[in-house]
């Protein structure tokens, strides 16, 4: 069956406005965000009322076809909830807790109104979900490809506020996970995309996701640890932390550069997926690989006082001790299953990197 698509030019720029904006004011939202909205999308800018005591978090993230995704094989409503799952993590990170957000869409001709419906299900799924009103944003045309930005502000008490610069020597690391699975299914659905491009017979084409679904999954459609982080941030023993969004490499490298420290990972206790060494033996890759570099996993890195972790694993269920904070500044080491030393030198995901 044929997908309707309906050009925007059909309905100009102000109906698809007013079609967003029926969509947004039926979230269904708790009593204390919508309190404090003084207006929403009804004027030139959206007037907020921020909670007596609390700190006010803002975030922003930008996404791009053709550099963050890719429509070969990331449906519209996976992209919207993804949109908003990027920025709510960064807000999870910091303790924090969501309240608004303004989208931003710049559409080419290419996309309907019909895609655009699509778009919005999974943005508004999100914000239901995580309890954020969407407040306002901004729609465009674009001569290139689509491009999509959510900006979404939380609030945290000041006492909760968990920041990447707090990392202390003798700390112990912890993740929530399993790890890499977001990568293994990038690389599953970029397999499936040569082999539509290669088939001669693009309509009948059927791809082979099935056992798959997990990994492909983790990385359409992630989730805000907000189950881990809210309980977290109220811990006076939990010191730096950070969403895992371009690899615990990385990520950890941000939290140790920040907090003039260095780490130490310990191999054995790093949470891999059984599934991702599965994937990643049908590439001739490292599973191993896939959890330090691979990005887009929105898990939680964070440290917290040595001799602590019972009490965490009290708290929370799904967390792993996998190292600790050292003195060598900006010095990564992982500490193999046979005991030997690597030194981890650079790797996560970087926009300019050649």
């Amino acid at each position: 069956m044929k997908q309707k698509h309906t050009p925007i030019s059909s309905i100009g720029e102000f109906g698809l406005i007013d079609r967003l904006k029926k969509k947004c004011l039926n979230l269904r939202l708790s009593q204390k965000v919508t309190d404090q909205i003084v207006l929403g999308i009804d004027d030139d800018t959206a007037v907020t009322r921020p909670s007596a005591g609390m700190l006010q978090l803002t975030t922003s993230d930008l996404l791009i076809e053709g550099v963050h995704f890719d429509l070969t094989y990331t449906s519209m409503k996976y992209l919207g909830w993804k949109l908003m799952v990027v920025n709510l993590s960064d807000i999870a990170a910091m303790g924090g807790v969501p309240v608004y957000a303004l989208v931003t869409i710049a559409l080419p001709a290419k996309i309907s109104v019909e895609m655009v419906d699509d778009l919005y299900e999974g943005i508004i799924q999100a914000a239901q979900t995580y309890g954020c009103a969407i407040i306002g944003g901004d729609t465009n045309t674009s001569i290139g490809n689509t491009m999509l930005s959510a900006t979404i502000t939380g609030e945290v008490p000041e006492k909760f506020l968990k920041r990447r610069n707090a990392a202390q020597p003798g700390d112990l690391i912890c993740c929530t996970g399993p790890l890499g699975l977001s990568h293994a299914g990038l690389r599953v659905l970029l397999r499936e995309k040569k082999r539509f491009l290669d088939e001669k017979q693009q309509d009948g084409f059927t791809s082979e996701l099935g056992e798959y679904t997990a990994a492909v999954s983790k990385h359409l459609a992630p989730k805000a640890r907000f189950d881990i982080s809210t309980i977290a941030a109220q811990q006076e023993c939990v010191h730096a932390m950070i969403d895992i969004s371009d690899g615990l490499a990385s990520d950890l490298r941000h939290i140790c550069h920040q907090s003039h420290a260095g780490a130490q990972l310990f191999e054995e206790k790093i949470p891999i997926d059984p599934f991702v060494g599965k994937i990643a033996e049908e590439f001739g890759e490292s599973p191993l690989d896939y959890s330090l570099f691979g990005g887009e996993e929105y898990e939680l890195l964070f440290t917290i006082d040595p001799g602590q972790e019972e009490k965490i694993h009290q708290l929370v269920s799904g967390i792993s001790v996998i190292g600790r904070i050292t003195e060598d500044q900006d010095t990564i080491t992982l500490i193999r299953k046979d005991g030997s030393e690597r030194t981890i030198l650079s790797g996560g995901y970087d926009h300019f990197k050649k």
